[in-house]
């Protein structure tokens, strides 16, 4: 086990890059390239008054937000702001671990890695939780690893420290308990970091920093624990599919990049057939990749897995893998080789989105950010034209966007509330919980319409009925649209919630 210190070479040249790296991808961010995607206007919504928990999240995005915003304003760079920010300090924790098992320069290629595989790309741009997990986990992956080495309490602090903020960001933090236990099981030197008390310590730290979302937990019903459990989809009509665990096996590869993934199943190969050969630091940091790779995989195969859910695996997986290949000269070129392609890649796929609307378009996530903040001024002029009690919007995309784009249109408008359609008898949603359609402000109301479906439901639930006043189109690059519904509705007065009601539902598609 090496553990080298000092700013020397590597570092200061580690250090240049990610200043550097980090003050472009912050000079990106201000050119405000896209509109908030409707994850993002959620966490803003959110992050407008402090809360412990929030319906689908743990509260830390919200809360970060809330800090940038405070200080840098509203616009779309500074409700961004912590992602590249985020990453850096991940950069650093992985420099620090491959330092500390693999020597300088091996740290100096871990974090160059990791800055630089395109998810990360990627993420830098956008503020998610996963942005904001992925730094503690990097954190407390350092923390166990000096706390095996030292026995030093002050890490053991740390790593519970990390452990607790994490699940605040994310609740697949909690994997790395589960990790941890595998790492002491094959590990005498980790059990020994963790006994004394000082693994009991670290525990009570992270459930100290956990409880207060628990608690927010407990008096909601659980309804965060219950979102994140039902992303799972295990009830789907079709369950056990190959195609859906190759899917999920090839966005991985798009995570961290073709070159890199085809190392990791690789070394994997061989870890699983030369076991007897692993050394201490393979077999901690297998600890923390195997888990939730296989895991979520399995999750794939049975039902469907987004690709970011095993993102966790990742800070681990770039520090073994680039420990082993930057031993040696082949190793370092096919290390370079792996970074020049994912930044070209990225670079390449920016440059045909940017240039080329109809391609970003095919996307389906560029297509549904765009054209949001031209889609609430529209809607704005029709809203401040009429005496509407309330604007009611059928899906929960249009509710966060509009509350996002109207924020300074309020100031010089008189505009009224964006109000959500309740679907069912319960909330199924964050706004459909707090902001709901109320009878007592449903005399004239302006309703858009993203769901064709759910307009004859809509209607019901109006005593006057609705009429139909405009189709708004907005155009969004090349030959597509965002065409939205606008119409108007007297007396709302929501028919019951019944199972004859859901069977109408299930019927539309709605």
């Amino acid at each position: 086990m090496t553990n080298a210190k000092g700013m020397d070479g590597p570092t200061l040249a580690f250090w240049a890059l990610l200043l550097g790296l980090t003050g472009l991808r912050i000079w990106i961010l201000r050119l405000d390239l896209i509109d908030l995607y409707f994850d993002e206007a959620q966490y803003w919504a959110w992050s407008r008054s402090f809360e412990l928990g929030y319906f689908s999240k743990p509260p830390l995005v919200a809360w970060v937000i809330a800090a940038t915003t405070a200080v840098f304003g509203n616009e779309e760079w500074a409700v961004r702001l912590g992602a590249p920010l985020a990453h850096a300090i991940a950069g650093l924790a992985i420099f620090g671990l491959a330092r500390a098992m693999y020597g300088a320069w091996a740290g100096f290629w871990a974090g160059l890695c990791w800055l630089l595989i395109p998810g990360v790309s990627l993420s830098a741009n956008i503020i998610s939780t996963d942005a904001l997990m992925l730094p503690l986990w990097a954190l407390a992956l350092y923390a166990l690893w000096r706390l095996t080495l030292t026995r030093a309490w002050v890490w053991a602090l740390a790593l519970g420290a990390a452990v607790g903020l994490g699940v605040e960001a994310k609740y697949a933090m909690l994997y790395f308990p589960l990790c941890a236990v595998l790492a002491a099981y094959w590990l005498k030197p980790v059990r020994s970091g963790l006994a004394g008390g000082r693994g009991i310590v670290a525990g009570l730290v992270a459930l100290a920093l956990i409880a207060p979302n628990l608690y927010w937990n407990v008096r909601n019903g659980f309804v965060t624990a219950q979102h994140t459990a039902a992303n799972a989809n295990f009830d789907a009509p079709e369950l056990f599919r190959f195609n859906k665990l190759i899917e999920f096996l090839v966005e991985q590869a798009e995570i961290i990049g073709p070159l890199l993934f085809i190392a990791l199943v690789v070394m994997l190969w061989r870890a699983a057939t030369k076991a007897s050969s692993l050394r201490e630091e393979d077999k901690f940091l297998l600890a923390f990749i195997l888990p939730p790779l296989l895991f979520v995989s399995v999750i794939a195969f049975i039902s469907r897995a987004n690709a970011n859910w095993a993102v966790a695996a990742y800070p681990a997986a770039i520090v073994w893998l680039v420990g082993h290949l930057a031993a040696s000269v082949q190793g370092r070129r096919f290390l370079a080789a792996a970074i020049a392609l994912n930044v070209a890649l990225f670079a390449a796929a920016v440059v045909l989105v940017m240039r080329d609307p109809a391609l970003a378009n095919r996307f389906d996530g560029i297509r549904e950010a765009r054209g949001w903040e031209e889609t609430a001024r529209q809607v704005a002029q029709r809203a401040a034209a009429g005496d509407f009690t309330a604007v009611l919007v059928d899906d929960r995309t249009a509710f966060y966007e509009l509350g996002y784009y109207w924020r300074d249109l309020r100031r010089t408008t008189k505009l009224p509330p964006v109000r959500m359609w309740l679907r069912h008898a319960a909330a199924h949603s964050s706004p459909e919980l707090t902001d709901p359609m109320r009878p007592e402000e449903g005399e004239r109301v302006l309703i858009v319409h993203m769901t064709p479906g759910c307009v004859p439901l809509v209607a019901d639930d109006f005593s006057d009925g609705i009429r139909s006043v405009v189709r708004l189109i907005i155009p969004l690059g090349g030959d597509v649209n965002r065409e939205l519904e606008i119409s108007v509705g007297g007396n709302f007065s929501p028919v019951p919630r019944d199972s004859a009601y859901e069977e109408r539902l299930k019927a539309r598609g709605c």
